[in-house]
């Protein structure tokens, strides 16, 4: 269909083109004849080189039309007349046409608009398909989790050690996370410094994850502030397949995102704001953080329990 508007959008402008030649022709033509035959009439030689243009066009109106004009008692040729008279009202015919031929060429590019709109979604469309399909086919999530104490018997004002104790803490903290968490099916662990790191080889149950992780650090952090220490837990994510580089890539990413700082969020970059974008009823909303220098600009988003 979308070719046959074209070739009717070509055929029209061509029509038009055509009309508007035409249009001037014929008002080339009025003027030279016109002027020929006053002037002729008036004995004047200053359009003599329009005669044999004058003459043509003399004999072809006679082969329909062999009147002549009395002017006073002097009969004069009325085929020149006769045909100026034609032309213009033919030129203004051609004027009026044009109008139409006008409206129809607008309602034939508003024709390949419409399907050139309707081809447009049809292609994003098959590409947001296969957008889906790619993102889906990254499944897996790693998840990298750190603990920092803080002893809140330590008054400021009069100086303390504010370390003291602090790793023992964090240790007792990821004890305590592990012990809770080791039962998830699907997920692999790993302990590496200050920080865990996790795999989980479903994204769907992400959010179950998260909200797990959520509800454990939480019960930890009110323990441990029942005898004056303050947890904080940094939580970075990100997916990968099978083709990434797990070590060269995405998990010194998960370490850049934990060093940001971002206290008590599960944070990540946009590859996993766009996995999450297909995963059925998420329970999360991802908010923009802010644009970070990691390796090169990138934004940061986190994820926030939908209310």
């Amino acid at each position: 269909m979308l070719l046959l508007y074209k070739f009717v959008s070509k055929f029209l402008q061509m029509v038009l083109n055509l009309m508007f030649v035409m249009q001037i022709l014929l008002l080339i033509l009025v003027f030279l004849t016109a002027a020929y035959w006053f002037c002729d009439l008036l004995t004047l030689e200053m359009f003599n080189f329009a005669e044999p243009i004058a003459a043509a066009v003399s004999n072809f109106v006679r082969l329909f039309y062999q009147g002549n004009i009395e002017v006073g008692e002097i009969y004069v040729d009325g085929s020149l007349l006769l045909f100026d008279i034609l032309s213009l009202l033919f030129v203004f015919i051609i004027t009026k046409a044009k109008y139409y031929v006008y409206n129809s060429m607008s309602f034939v590019d508003s024709a390949i608009y419409e399907c050139n709109r309707k081809i447009e979604e049809q292609f994003n469309e098959q590409l947001e398909k296969e957008l889906e399909a790619d993102m889906k086919a990254i499944n897996n999530v790693a998840i990298l989790v750190q603990f920092d104490a803080k002893n809140l018997a330590i008054d400021n004002c009069w100086g303390g050690n504010e370390q003291l104790g602090v790793r023992e803490k964090q240790e007792e903290a990821f004890k305590l996370f592990y012990a809770g968490i080791k039962s998830i099916t699907g997920c692999r662990f790993a302990k590496t410094g200050d920080k865990m790191l996790i795999l989980l080889n479903n994204f769907e149950k992400i959010d179950n994850l998260l909200e797990f992780m959520n509800t454990l650090i939480n019960r930890i952090r009110v323990d441990m502030k029942k005898n004056n220490w303050l947890l904080s837990s940094y939580i970075a994510l990100d997916v990968y397949d099978n083709k990434s580089d797990f070590n060269g890539e995405v998990y010194p990413m998960l370490h850049k995102l934990v060093n940001l700082g971002h206290k008590n969020e599960a944070v990540c970059l946009s590859g996993f704001g766009m996995r999450y974008q297909y995963k059925k009823d998420p329970m999360y909303t991802a908010v923009l953080k802010g644009k970070y220098n990691i390796n090169q600009e990138a934004q940061v988003w986190a994820l926030v329990k939908k209310s």
